[in-house]
């Protein structure tokens, strides 16, 4: 089995969710500087640096995942330390986010995540994702270790599209798969709790948009107050 090619896809796949994440928190700042508010007083009192500071951090670490896209052999010796840097970084924003999740879910509490849009709550796929993006990065760390002598197992144009290719899938099992599976198992949870009538239905599948257009639409939540829950 080619481990070095494994762990460039899966890295490269969380790249791709951590680039999506960084870009829709920088993009609708006001919005994430919200969802932050809702994560008790020390986010709160550090909301103005954290809106800018994480999605800044998941950029970074997602365009430095994206260096696994080149074969090893055309890296060298000389772009190691910035390959493995970010994976690194994958691996403890990953654990830690996992971590915090995990204790909230215990908790009791679901607030608003603000990882891919301003309506993702809380949940077990929160858990399972973050997990996945630190597992990611160890399994791009393994890779490049493996690969230690430089010379890429498969030609140039092969490699480079069969870590786009699963990168890609990998990215949309994690952003799209895991929350679907999430909100259906909700939606079913609400019906039996309200006797499968069709005047009761779910209360959170009612409130919830459908998550193509929570990725596509966020105005809705662009003026919401601190205390209102989105719709």
């Amino acid at each position: 089995m080619n481990w070095t090619l494994l762990g460039a896809v899966g890295a490269t796949g969380s790249g791709f969710v951590l680039l999506n994440a960084g870009w829709w928190k920088l993009r609708h700042r006001p919005a994430f500087a919200l969802v932050l508010g809702e994560h008790g007083r020390v986010m709160a009192a550090n909301v103005t640096w954290l809106a800018w500071a994480l999605p800044v951090a998941e950029l970074a670490l997602g365009l430095g995942a994206m260096t696994l896209v080149l074969p090893p052999s055309t890296r060298g010796g000389l772009v190691f330390p910035p390959t493995w840097l970010p994976m690194l970084g994958m691996v403890v924003l990953g654990g830690i986010f996992a971590g915090y999740a995990g204790v909230q879910l215990r908790r009791g509490g679901r607030p608003r995540c603000g990882c891919l849009d301003s309506h993702d709550r809380f949940g077990p796929h929160t858990v399972l994702r973050a997990l996945a993006i630190s597992l990611g990065g160890l399994g791009g760390l393994a890779g490049r270790l493996t690969d230690a002598d430089g010379t890429g197992p498969l030609p140039s144009p092969v490699w480079a599209m069969t870590v786009v290719a699963g990168g890609l899938m990998v990215a949309v099992v994690l952003q799209v798969g895991l929350p679907l599976v999430a909100n259906s198992g909700d939606s079913a949870g609400g019906e039996s709790a309200g006797g499968g009538s069709a005047g009761g239905g779910s209360a959170d599948g009612d409130r919830r948009p459908p998550r193509w257009h929570q990725l596509a639409d966020h105005r809705r939540t662009r003026h919401l107050t601190g205390d209102q829950q989105p719709p």
